[in-house]
């Protein structure tokens, strides 16, 4: 009996950590608009269909800044619209032609469920190349769309840590 409290406890643990972890992510997001890095990786979420099939609206995926060398047709990368009407836009789409003019690099992307590429963008309008696609943090963030789930999921989190917090330091065990 022993045993199977101290497993329970552990993936307790591990689901509590796993939450929190959830919820720290989404609330980096949320304070800096995802504009920081953390290291030189980003954490975006999808926010159109312009990617279907492979990116679903509420996927969560992980940007790395790369040298514009590295970048090549086929790569989906996300970058900051500077276009008229995109502009101050992130969005994630996939290279389509690179073009290198006296020493700078320019891209031209298109959503693989657009009819017409993007006007052209220079590389330090680049955020970076998308190099993970996270299953379990896309189910989350498609739950996350949902403002009530949101809330939700803050609360519980908040709670289920709070109260694991307070009975690990302030509650007096038993050594029975």
């Amino acid at each position: 009996m022993i045993l199977v409290d101290k497993v329970l406890k552990v993936i307790k643990g591990v689901i509590t950590g796993f939450l929190v972890l959830v919820l720290v992510m989404v609330v980096f997001q949320k304070i800096t608009n995802s504009k920081l890095a953390i290291g030189n990786f980003y954490i975006f979420q999808i926010v159109s269909e312009s990617m279907m099939p492979e990116y679903k609206v509420g996927d969560v995926i992980v940007v790395k800044k790369v040298p514009a060398n590295e970048l090549k047709v086929g790569d989906d990368v996300s970058y900051l619209a500077s276009a008229s009407y995109m502009k101050g836009l992130r969005i994630t789409h996939k290279i389509k032609d690179i073009r290198k003019e006296n020493g700078s690099y320019y891209f031209t992307t298109k959503g693989d469920a657009n009819n017409i590429e993007d006007p052209e963008i220079k590389y330090e309008n680049i955020y970076g190349k998308v190099i993970y696609h996270t299953i379990l943090f896309s189910f989350v963030g498609r739950l996350m769309t949902n403002i009530i789930i949101y809330y939700l999921l803050f609360v519980v989190v908040g709670v289920s840590f709070s109260y694991d917090i307070i009975t690990s330091f302030f509650m007096k065990k038993d050594d029975d």
